[in-house]
């Protein structure tokens, strides 16, 4: 399979570099404003050329799919031009800017026929998906409360990620990744409530924690936040009838269940050794592509996480609570 990425950046490297790894895979070109030192050391590697031309890369006629890992404002329409040029699309998450973007981008990639997949990469984060995979067999039996939190410094002030406007703040960068985790686990969502800091503009710091209540009849409590001052953490406690099943990867290195005593739950299969999660979606990609089974993650998967998290957004800038079914949600 022929890949470009659009983007010159960390996560543009980063899926370069695994394109590199992949077998019966190249790099043809890549395209972005300006390049990282790596990003152009990855591409020098092969020889794929380095431009600002974005609409030259997505005019080649020898590239099968396009990785777009660029600003979230810029996801809908390189996503909707690189669909219409015949190619396939991985895009960074999360999918849009809006629900109307993602809605736009989900019409253009069924008009192309081409696979469109979102990188809500937590999906094959092996401890995620080993407790995703327990609870979803019943091993903790029924499910009362989830809790999950994702933290890391605050972006700094001349970076696109902190222009909220462009980027979605916090929510659409770190809470995403958890609202999608909760929603592949526990199904619909019926209504959210949400709390944050955004609007107190506190330099360097920003911050939001939402509760959900799923149809099922889960709660979940999630968090996220560019306040924390050293490193990244993230966690995630979901509490059922028989045990409970908690990580953080700051302490905790694997998943560990801790079981009612006398229920015999135990975790699911072991997946702590997967490969590294960005390579293992790539290569879910590439094989849908080639017409192998789709990956973790759909289209409208995405989509429904960037709904509930814009959702998530709206109550917190306006107090109140946001119910489901939303119409017209922008």
């Amino acid at each position: 399979m022929r890949y470009g990425v659009i983007g010159g950046g960390g996560m543009a490297s980063v899926h370069a570099g695994h394109i590199l790894r992949m077998p019966d895979a190249q790099l043809i070109a890549c395209a972005a404003p300006e390049f990282s030192p790596a990003m152009r050391a990855l591409a020098d590697r092969v020889h794929a050329p380095c431009s600002a031309d974005i609409s030259a890369l997505l005019c080649r006629n020898d590239i099968d799919a396009v990785v777009i890992a660029t600003p979230t404002d810029t996801h809908a329409a390189l996503t909707v031009a690189a669909l219409q040029a015949g190619h396939h699309v991985l895009v960074e998450k999360p999918l849009a800017r809006t629900v109307s973007e993602g809605i736009a981008m989900l019409e253009a990639a069924q008009h192309a026929q081409r696979k469109l997949l979102c990188g809500q990469v937590v999906r094959y984060f092996p401890e995620y998906a080993t407790a995703h995979a327990t609870i979803v067999a019943g091993t903790i039996g029924q499910i009362g409360v989830a809790r999950t939190s994702r933290a890391g410094a605050h972006p700094p002030a001349h970076s696109w990620y902190a222009d909220t406007p462009r980027s979605g703040g916090v929510a659409l960068d770190l809470l995403i990744h958890d609202i999608d985790w909760l929603l592949w686990t526990f199904g619909p969502v019926e209504r959210v409530y949400a709390r944050s800091i955004t609007a107190r503009a506190l330099p360097g710091r920003d911050g939001v924690l939402a509760i959900l209540r799923f149809a099922s009849g889960v709660i979940a409590h999630a968090e996220a936040n560019w306040s924390y001052p050293d490193g990244f953490v993230t966690s995630i406690e979901v509490a059922g009838s028989d045990g409970i099943v908690a990580h953080r990867n700051d302490g905790i290195v694997d998943l560990v269940l801790r079981p009612q005593p006398g229920s015999g739950a135990t975790l699911a299969a072991d997946l702590t050794a997967q490969e590294d999660p960005y390579y293992a979606q790539l290569c879910a990609f590439d094989a849908w592509i080639r017409g192998g089974t789709a990956p973790r993650s759909s289209p409208q998967d995405s989509l429904e996480s960037l709904r509930i998290t814009l959702a998530i957004v709206e109550s917190a800038t306006t107090g109140a609570v946001v119910r489901y079914p939303v119409e017209g949600m922008k």
